[in-house]
């Protein structure tokens, strides 16, 4: 039996804490050793890929008052949620079974789209478009069982036209100190050197006087 090669599988590469770059054997799928996600198969889920993207920035305090001031919803995710609106409503003429599961589908695929302009939607196509936006999306939640509306963490949503706070919900808000927490332990433990923003500044000071009161309580 001819001997394995370690020769021609690629070198990770990943980006270390020195600056340089990881020198281990990678494997054959997407060329990332053990230590740096080669085991892992990635996220799979629409809503385990918006964490992912969010989780990689630094500046999450930006980002989170962009999200719920100035709305960045892609152009994909509007023409994906107003083509799944339109099917809806052409399903909805009949009740056959077929039809339920059709929408069951539909909704599965875009779901978060649907969930994030569902009432700008209602804005221009009135109520009864979201009536039959929500019926649908909560047709798919009892069929599946599916946990929902975690993903506005990560995502952008058009307000509700009451109880919305612009400040984000309490969820996003220890999301976000959260990750600010982890951003200072990877800038203090990077060798380059980075510049806080003033915000940053009194962010991690709010943080570091949080702690304190906590461990002396």
């Amino acid at each position: 039996m001819a001997r394995f090669n370690l020769d021609k599988l690629p070198r990770c590469g990943a980006k270390t804490r020195s600056g340089g770059t990881c020198q281990r054997y990678g494997n054959k799928v997407n060329g990332r050793c053990k230590l740096h996600g080669g085991r892992s198969t990635g996220a799979k889920t629409k809503e385990g890929k918006l964490a992912v993207r969010v989780n990689a920035l630094v500046n999450v305090f930006v980002w989170q008052f962009e999200k719920n001031y100035d709305l960045p919803i892609s152009q994909s995710d509007w023409a994906n949620a107003i083509t799944a609106y339109l099917k809806i409503v052409e399903l909805s003429n009949s009740t056959s079974q077929q039809n339920s599961d059709e929408i069951t589908e539909l909704v599965g695929l875009y779901r978060v789209e649907l969930e994030a302009t569902k009432y700008c939607i209602a804005e221009y196509d009135g109520l009864d478009a979201l009536l039959l936006i929500q019926s649908a999306l909560d047709h798919y939640y009892k069929d599946t069982a599916a946990t929902h509306l975690k993903f506005h963490i990560h995502a952008p949503v058009y307000p509700a036209p009451y109880f919305d706070n612009l400040n984000g919900s309490q969820a996003e808000f220890r999301y976000m100190m959260q990750s600010m927490a982890n951003t200072g332990d990877k800038l203090y433990n990077c060798t380059t050197r980075h510049y806080l923003s003033p915000m940053q500044r009194m962010l991690r000071q709010y943080l570091k006087a949080h702690k304190k009161s906590s461990v002396n309580n």
